[in-house]
């Protein structure tokens, strides 16, 4: 039976469950919600979802929201092939990137796409941007709506903004860290991990961000330029580069603003125990007679 998508390729959810979808060999019937006109936001669509999020997924006479848990089901109902590794270290690894993905850098990326979004080379507001601002009355959870405003309110370099360009940067050192270990995210093959963090990463991407990996973090760039030659990523991404965000390079004048501000941003953020934002290090996957520990 078809997978149907309601969201469509501007969404780094929605990008992720076709993803999956794919890699396991089904088929997708993608229904378009642009969330750009808040399409996601009127009463139809509320009543699906009621947190007015992208994607919500028909399959099988059922309705499924919140992404994560759509992979998981794809995996499990689905078991051809397995993208959860059979080694517990290994499926380790993938819960907690899937985790910290979660809890921390959707809302960075959504914080950063929003507030960039909303801005024009210099950092100013658009009309646009104050239009998708008062869009955001219509969140129904508290929490997110003041959150989505903020990034159009204040920008990159308030507290909120530091603390979401310091999530991402975060983000890349652990990704950086988790390659060591194999060439995929989670080890030695593809798994939901690769699948959930490819959005994100396509995204700092085409927001002018590759900085952050370029230099000092090579195996996140190799591990990208693995998943782009997979079908699927040509499918739901590279299809439909002109639907989406155009790129902005930071090699030029009018593609560099983002960049710029992002590193403002990091240099902003201080070591003391009183800023909310940090730099924080990669995580430790495994000991070797280098690591010097108490214990």
């Amino acid at each position: 039976m078809t997978i149907e998508i309601l969201g469509g390729p501007t969404s780094t959810c929605c990008n992720k469950v076709h993803l999956i979808a794919l890699e396991k060999g089904q088929e997708v019937h993608e229904v378009e919600v642009e969330v750009w006109k808040h399409q996601n936001l009127n009463d139809d669509y509320i009543k699906l979802n009621r947190d007015g999020m992208v994607p919500t997924v028909f399959h099988e006479g059922m309705v499924f929201v919140e992404s994560t848990v759509m992979i998981r089901y794809l995996d499990r109902r689905f078991p051809e092939p397995p993208l959860t590794p059979s080694d517990p270290l290994e499926a380790m690894r993938m819960d907690l990137l899937m985790k910290d993905l979660d809890e921390k850098y959707h809302s960075a990326i959504a914080f950063l796409s929003f507030s960039e979004g909303a801005r024009d080379i210099d950092g100013e507001l658009t009309e646009s941007g104050k239009i998708r601002l008062k869009s955001f009355d219509k969140i129904p959870e508290p929490k997110r709506r003041e959150h989505r405003r903020n990034s159009i309110r204040l920008g990159l370099l308030s507290d909120e903004g530091r603390c979401a360009c310091g999530y991402l940067e975060t983000m890349i050192k652990d990704m950086n860290a988790a390659l060591e270990q194999g060439p995929f995210l989670a080890g030695r093959g593809y798994s939901l991990a690769d699948a959930s963090l490819t959005p994100y990463l396509h995204r700092l991407w085409i927001l002018g961000c590759e900085g952050l990996w370029e230099t000092d973090y090579p195996r996140v760039g190799e591990w990208y330029e693995r998943i782009k030659s997979r079908p699927p990523f040509a499918e739901v991404i590279t299809k439909y580069a002109d639907k989406t965000r155009q790129r902005k390079d930071p090699t030029t004048k009018e593609g560099s603003g983002t960049w710029k501000r992002f590193q403002q941003a990091l240099a902003l953020i201080k070591s003391g125990p009183d800023d909310p934002a940090a730099r924080l290090p990669a995580r430790i996957w495994s000991v070797d007679d280098d690591l010097n520990h108490p214990y």
